[in-house]
C-alpha cells in the first residue's frame, strides 16, 4: 500500500525535515502518526499523496515507485484515497450536501444513492441540520467535520487525515474514530496524524513517531 525507502523531505533551500524514514503500510492498516508540532507529520502525509517528493529515497504507492507517475496519471491515484487537510479545503459556492457529494459525483456515483447517503453521513457526524449551508456559515469544528465526511464518503482505499480531531471537542472526536474504525473495519487503510495523546491511548493502533527528524514505530 505505502512503503518509504530511506527517504529524505527537505524543503528548497531549507534544512531537511524527516531524513531517512523507511516503513511500510500493507493491506489492513490502521496507524496513529504523531510527534511534536513542526514535527514533520503533515509533510509525510503530502509526501504520500504526492503534494511533494522526497529529495532522496524512495516512495512507493500502490505498487508503483512514485517517482515513475506522470502527472497525468496522479489525480487517478488520488481518487484511491480520502484525504483530511488541516486547511479543510472546502469549496465555498456549495453547500454543505454539495461538497460531501462531490467524490461521489466524480465517481458518476447514481444521483439516488447520493440523496441516501450523503444525509445519512452528515446526521452520523452531527451536521443533520446542515445539509443546505454554505462552508462560510460553520464554525471551524463544523467545518473539519464537513472535510472528514467528504473524504469517507466514497470509502477510500486509503485514508489520510491530518489532524481530523483538532477543532472538536472530546465527545466528537470519539465518534469521528468510531467512524474512521468503521470505515476500517469495511476495507479502508487508514493514517491519522496527530498530536492528542488521550486518542493513541483510548484507541488501541500502532503508532509511527517523528522525532528529531526520524521516525520509530510501537505496536
Amino acid at each position: 500500500m505505502v512503503r518509504f525507502e530511506n527517504v529524505e523531505i527537505r524543503y528548497r533551500g531549507k534544512e531537511a525535515i524527516l531524513t531517512d524514514v523507511s516503513f511500510d503500510l500493507g493491506e489492513g492498516n490502521f496507524h496513529f502518526l504523531t510527534g511534536k508540532s513542526g514535527a514533520g507529520k503533515s509533510s509525510l502525509l503530502k509526501a504520500i499523496y504526492m503534494g511533494i517528493f522526497p529529495s532522496k529515497g524512495k516512495i512507493n504507492l500502490f505498487g508503483r515507485d512514485i517517482s515513475s507517475i506522470t502527472k497525468k496519471e496522479i489525480p487517478e491515484i488520488r481518487r484511491r484515497m480520502g484525504i483530511v487537510f488541516q486547511d479543510f479545503r472546502l469549496i465555498n459556492n456549495l453547500t454543505v450536501r454539495e461538497n460531501v457529494a462531490l467524490p461521489l459525483r466524480i465517481f458518476g456515483t447514481k444521483s439516488s444513492i447520493i440523496r441516501r447517503h450523503v444525509p445519512e453521513l452528515l446526521e452520523w457526524v452531527g451536521l443533520g441540520d446542515h445539509l443546505d449551508d454554505l462552508p462560510t456559515s460553520l464554525s471551524g469544528g463544523q467545518q473539519q467535520r464537513v472535510a472528514i465526511a467528504r473524504a469517507v464518503i466514497a470509502r477510500p482505499v486509503l485514508l489520510l487525515a491530518d489532524e481530523p480531531t483538532g477543532n472538536v471537542d472530546d465527545t466528537i472526536a470519539d465518534r469521528l474514530l468510531y467512524l474512521f474504525k468503521e470505515l476500517h473495519r469495511t476495507g479502508t487503510n487508514i493514517l491519522i496524524a496527530t498530536h492528542n495523546e488521550n486518542l493513541l491511548q483510548k484507541f488501541d493502533y500502532p503508532v509511527l513517531r517523528i522525532e528529531d527528524r526520524k521516525l520509530s514505530f510501537s505496536d
